[in-house]
């Protein structure tokens, strides 16, 4: 395309965006845009990671939006340059539109990962303080209220959550159970567990605590040796595909140039 016919339908597109960006077409347009597939799953990921609302859902839609637009604005001016042909700009685009999508929702996925992991790590003291409230006195959820005002962490944050929704209505039992579905971490999946069938049966709490705790420090304590197994592999790689082969080298360098010079 002849760029001075393309440079100047470039400039009316983007004046045009920028102009009509508070209409309701462009809104009706990005309205859509938004609601595209895994709606449901970007949600349960961002409840994961304390984002529950609805601006957050669409905070994250607009960060991907904005990402597609900054790349069509990128592709389009090489085609408008005759850097790229038509074909190549088509397939650039689509490559462009799902790997932002799939890496987006990729960085999404592994903070839910890191969080959920940072949550499982914080809960073995989190419930001993939990056990030694409800050891003094306090009911479960007075001492929720106890931890989320004065405790720092993700997993404290969620104890916000939950004495949140008690306030608002919620019975403890049910604010508890959606805690542990919106995480869906099978830790906290067995401690809320645990503690809904013991207030319902009339077991002693204190007891069911104890237990919890000492299970979740056992399972951290395998959680360790394995991440420690892991890295006892990740350590052997430049042992031997680096370190190995350079000391054999050195070994038989000598030897090789010896031979060289008896052969010569």
């Amino acid at each position: 395309m002849n760029p001075q016919i393309s440079i100047p339908i470039l400039i009316a597109a983007v004046a045009f965006v920028a102009f009509e960006g508070s209409s309701k077409v462009i809104e009706e347009f990005l309205f859509r845009e938004m609601r595209w597939h895994n709606k449901e799953s970007i949600r349960e990921r961002l409840a994961q990671i304390g984002k529950i609302s609805e601006d957050d859902y669409g905070n994250f839609r607009l960060a991907q939006m904005s990402l597609l637009t900054i790349e069509l604005i990128l592709i389009v001016t090489l085609f408008s340059f005759n850097v790229i042909k038509l074909p190549g700009a088509v397939i650039l685009i689509g490559i462009t539109w799902f790997a932002t999508v799939a890496l987006t929702e990729r960085n999404l996925t592994q903070r839910c990962i890191k969080r959920r992991a940072e949550i499982e790590d914080e809960f073995p003291a989190i419930v001993e303080i939990l056990t030694l409230a409800i050891g003094a006195g306090e009911s479960p959820a007075a001492a929720f209220k106890r931890i989320a005002s004065r405790g720092n962490g993700y997993l404290a944050a969620e104890f916000r959550i939950v004495v949140r929704e008690i306030e608002g209505g919620a019975s403890f039992s049910a604010a508890l159970d959606s805690m542990s579905k919106r995480l869906q971490s099978g830790t906290l999946r067995r401690f809320a567990d645990s503690i809904l069938i013991s207030i319902s049966r009339g077991t002693p709490l204190v007891e069911t605590l104890l237990n919890g705790t000492s299970q979740s420090r056992n399972l951290e304590r395998v959680r360790l040796l394995s991440a420690a197994g892991k890295s006892e592999v990740s350590m052997m790689i430049p042992v031997v595909f680096l370190i190995l082969p350079i000391s054999i080298l050195f070994a038989l360098f000598p030897s090789l140039s010896t031979l060289n010079l008896f052969s010569s």
